[in-house]
């Protein structure tokens, strides 16, 4: 696995502080997803929301394989829009639709891309380290280490946090391990500060 460039999680860090900033948001609340990205000019679609999207396509997204996506970015010219699964679970759409953003506000290319003969943008992957700067950055934009690090003192159960951030358990777990906040928590709460 690649590593992250030196200051990259705390620049994240920051964009997290920033971006709530911005939009008026308490520093230790949750960042719709959705919300950023209005603020960023990139709409956010459902495939029922495609134009000219046929019912066959609906039905091999939506019903006969959703398991198989997440969401995807749409690219024509220089407007954005990012498709999700609607299929998926509110706190898996926050997070695909997070790691989109992210990409987008890191200037990532894609390492592939496949283009429709209108010229569209249609899918796109990313080469590994660009994966891992995005997982990084739309962990740290949903779940902050600051804001993390508050409510685990506070001593909000796992369940109480992940739904104050609208983030699942795996989502939250995550950042639990790499902001290292629950080594942090032991280490205060056995006498070390």
């Amino acid at each position: 696995m690649p590593l992250l460039r030196r200051g990259f999680k705390t620049w994240c860090e920051n964009a997290a502080r920033g971006y709530r900033r911005e939009l008026n948001l308490d520093q230790f609340g949750p960042l719709d997803p959705r919300i950023l990205a209005a603020k960023l000019g990139i709409r956010v679609w459902t495939p029922k929301d495609v134009p000219g999207v046929s019912a066959a396509a609906l039905k091999q997204l939506c019903k006969v394989d959703p398991d198989n996506w997440s969401a995807v970015t749409i690219c024509v010219g220089t407007k954005r829009v990012i498709i999700v699964n609607d299929q998926h679970s509110p706190e898996r759409q926050n997070n695909s639709i997070m790691h989109e953003l992210s990409h987008i506000i890191l200037k990532h290319r894609a390492a592939q891309v496949f283009v429709s003969p209108k010229g569209q943008m249609l899918l796109s992957e990313y080469d590994e380290t660009q994966e891992e700067e995005a997982d990084c950055l739309s962990g740290t934009l949903l779940v902050p280490r600051e804001a993390l690090l508050r409510l685990l003192t506070s001593g909000r159960a796992h369940t109480v946090v992940a739904a104050h951030f609208a983030v699942s358990m795996d989502v939250l777990k995550m950042r639990i391990n790499l902001t290292g906040v629950q080594k942090q928590l032991g280490f205060r709460r056995y006498g070390g500060g």
